[in-house]
């Protein structure tokens, strides 16, 4: 069956998810570097910034543990803030994008955002735990030279955002 968004057993299940995802992204904190920078955006029916691209892993702490779950779904939009952010740093940049779920607020085409990956300098990784995957992340992955993973649902995610980041910080870009 299926529950409305809002409702008690929506909030409980999509509220099990989101601390099991804190849990991971707190593990992924824990293995950054002193020269790391991250910045950490999350999207609903909007995409927030929730801390700005630093050094400060404090914040990136504080901002996971302030997130709510929400109803909606801007996958695409959050991409494409995610590529913005990326983008204002020099050098190559690592995308990681989580989502349980295909696109249902987003309000940019899906193809705007694929043209500003391919020209972008962020390389987009995605770990999604929903029924299928969604064809613009597996598309978003392809551009930029990133990979497209999915997960179980009650996986701990920890092991595949440490591999994601092992992964994108021993690759070299020929030119």
């Amino acid at each position: 069956t299926k529950t409305a968004p809002g409702s008690p057993t929506w909030r409980a299940h999509h509220g099990c998810r989101l601390a099991q995802l804190q849990r991971s992204m707190h593990g992924l904190a824990d293995a950054l570097e002193p020269r790391d920078e991250a910045a950490f955006l999350t999207f609903d029916r909007a995409v927030t910034l929730r801390c700005p691209m630093s050094a400060n892993v404090a914040c990136i702490r504080a901002a996971l543990d302030g997130v709510k779950p929400a109803g909606q779904t801007a996958l695409v939009d959050g991409a494409f803030a995610g590529i913005v952010v990326g983008e204002s740093e020099v050098g190559r940049s690592l995308l990681m994008l989580f989502s349980d779920g295909m696109d249902t607020a987003s309000y940019m085409p899906p193809q705007l955002v694929l043209d500003a990956a391919r020209r972008s300098d962020v390389v987009a990784y995605s770990v999604t735990t929903g029924g299928t995957m969604p064809e613009f992340v597996e598309d978003l992955a392809e551009v930029t030279g990133g990979r497209a993973l999915r997960a179980r649902k009650d996986a701990d995610l920890s092991p595949a955002f440490r591999a994601v980041l092992d992964e994108f910080r021993y690759r070299y870009l020929v030119t």
